[in-house]
């Protein structure tokens, strides 16, 4: 049994105005922590990173802070859905975008273009910083939404088997080989943090 967290990126304070007035827009997003530590390991990777990658990794998931998104069905374990990804990828590069664009001159910081192809590959990667920000999402997830993983399965959301392929998934996706080093030490901590077969029953029979 894992007992210690894996090593994890250092916080990096936001150097850019555009990146704190992006740190207050998603302050109310339940899952904050997560996009900001994409930050966080996004740097870590490529301590040179433009602020598009910055601001790209901070945002990647925010369409979910507003209804009517696309419905991740968690129980099929389909964690690749290309019909789920696409949709909730261009939907948080567009609401991104229009953020951006609403800040005035501000958003002359950054190319609001490149923001918005980088978010809109987070989930798949790609050239040019997109494996980057990929990798800096699925570490930031390995470390801050593993116990939602373990939570999902509490709550009968979905398998034990499908939230252990989902870890497993959220490493292999990875093509960053430095992160994938770093993902591995990970995937072991959140695999322990799985309820046990055993809990996984004596949940079931709470949930009748």
């Amino acid at each position: 049994m894992t007992t210690e967290l894996p090593w994890a990126a250092p916080v990096i304070p936001l150097d850019t105005e555009v990146e704190a007035l992006a740190a207050d827009w998603i302050k109310p997003y339940s899952q904050v922590e997560h996009l900001m530590r994409a930050r966080d390991w996004l740097v870590h990777l490529h301590p040179g990173a433009p602020v598009e990658m910055r601001v790209a990794a901070m945002t990647h998931d925010i369409e979910r802070m507003f209804p009517g998104g696309p419905v991740l069905r968690h129980a099929d374990g389909d964690w690749d859905n290309p019909f789920y990804l696409f949709p909730h990828s261009l939907r948080s590069a567009e609401a991104v975008g229009m953020w951006l664009g609403a800040l005035g001159p501000v958003s002359s910081q950054v190319s609001v273009a490149e923001v918005r192809r980088l978010i809109a590959l987070h989930e798949v990667g790609g050239l040019n910083g997109a494996d980057v920000v990929q990798a800096a999402d699925s570490l930031s997830y390995l470390e801050t939404l593993a116990g939602l993983t373990r939570d999902w399965v509490l709550s009968g959301i979905c398998s034990l088997e499908a939230a252990a392929g989902k870890l497993t998934y959220t490493v292999e996706r990875i093509r960053v080989p430095a992160a994938r080093e770093l993902a591995d030490g990970w995937l072991g901590w959140a695999m322990d943090l799985l309820p046990t077969s055993g809990a996984v029953a004596v949940a079931g029979e709470g949930l009748r």
